[in-house]
């Protein structure tokens, strides 16, 4: 550990020796060649700026150095001027080239002043980030084992209750636990989908994915299913691509009723791939509000919006994007475009917004081959 602190700081002496040398040698040269004052004399304040923003000294060394180089090149300058090379005027180049420094020195701390704060925030955002995975984890964990002993406890009186209509009534207990049991575990899913250092990336044929989406989805759902979906590879996480679809096809079939359309299809582009899932149902914008008829208008709820979050941080964990496209006549879009190879992995402090620059990245992605 000593010795890998030290090469730093002994590098730091080293061009600081260098820097000493380099002065000394250009005041030499002042009275080597005379004609060349204002050369060497301005070579030496740039130097010790350059090597100043490289090292940021403290400010006793500020102090020191900034004191000598006045000292060295007023003397020097002094005695060019009394030889009759210059004028006595140009000895005010001295003060005027310190203030230049001093507003670099000041300029030089204020960003390094702004840059040690930016290094805090980031710090604190990422301990913040991590506390509230850690926070989503337990909950997530600590709410599953009771929801499952009340939902057994409520099955179990349920079976005991002697009329039809207190049955009813527990079952919406039942029903309601599910929904907690589900969004329990939609919460693990949601923190593990960001983890995008723990993708197992391999070759996917998107064709065969989808394939194996609709077989599932069929005889659970009866709806229209079209299927457009040749071969098409790509390199991410299958087991976490195959969990997005998954989420997109849920929303279409919550949002749809028997005998909808759902269609399920996926192209190469010049970039990568684009995977749609399209829907003629009611449409994003037309299930938030009841048209009045008392009519059912899809076959489901309206959800936590868990779903589209977690598809949203698997895709842009490949690098890619995700668009909904919700200004159509009927039903709605909904867009996975993914690149050929993943990026590098990196740590990621937050989800991206609808409109930040995975949106971008997808919109450059989806151009065609």
């Amino acid at each position: 550990m000593s010795g890998t602190c030290s090469v730093p700081a002994e590098r730091r002496r080293l061009v600081f020796v260098g820097w000493v040398l380099f002065a000394a040698c250009s005041q030499l040269l002042l009275f080597v060649v005379p004609h060349l004052e204002t050369v060497a004399f301005h070579l030496v304040w740039i130097s010790m700026s350059i090597v100043y923003g490289v090292q940021s000294w403290s400010a006793r060394r500020t102090s020191v150095v900034l004191t000598v180089v006045i000292l060295v090149t007023g003397a020097a300058l002094s005695e060019f001027i009394a030889e009759g090379y210059a004028h006595w005027d140009e000895l005010a180049e001295v003060p005027l080239m310190a203030l230049v420094f001093l507003t670099m020195v000041w300029h030089v701390r204020r960003r390094a002043a702004a840059l040690a704060e930016t290094q805090s925030l980031v710090e604190r955002e990422r301990r913040a980030q991590e506390v509230q995975e850690l926070f989503v984890r337990n909950c997530s964990h600590e709410m599953r084992t009771p929801i499952t002993v009340a939902r057994c406890y409520a099955e179990m009186v349920r079976d005991e209750l002697p009329t039809p209509e207190s049955k009813d009534d527990l079952d919406v207990v039942v029903d309601e636990l599910d929904k907690l049991g589900g969004l329990a575990g939609r919460l693990l899913v949601l923190v593990d989908a960001y983890e995008s250092t723990e993708f197992e990336w391999g070759p996917v044929d998107l064709g065969s994915l989808l394939q194996r989406t609709v077989q599932r989805w069929r005889p659970a759902s009866d709806r229209d299913w079209l299927l457009d979906a040749p071969s098409v590879l790509v390199e991410g996480d299958e087991s976490r691509l195959e969990a997005a679809l998954d989420a997109l096809v849920e929303n279409a079939v919550k949002f749809t009723v028997d005998g909808d359309a759902i269609e399920l299809r996926c192209r190469a582009t010049r970039n990568g791939a684009v995977v749609d899932v399209e829907d003629a149902g009611i449409g994003f914008a037309r299930s938030q509000a009841d048209d009045g008829s008392g009519q059912p208008q899809s076959s489901g709820r309206p959800g936590t919006g868990l779903g589209l979050a977690i598809v949203r941080a698997i895709v842009e964990g490949h690098g890619g994007g995700l668009t909904v496209v919700s200004e159509r006549p009927s039903g709605s879009l909904l867009r996975m475009v993914l690149p050929l190879h993943p990026p590098a992995a990196e740590p990621r402090s937050a989800p991206a917004g609808p409109s930040g620059q995975p949106r971008l990245r997808a919109a450059q992605l989806e151009e065609s081959a």
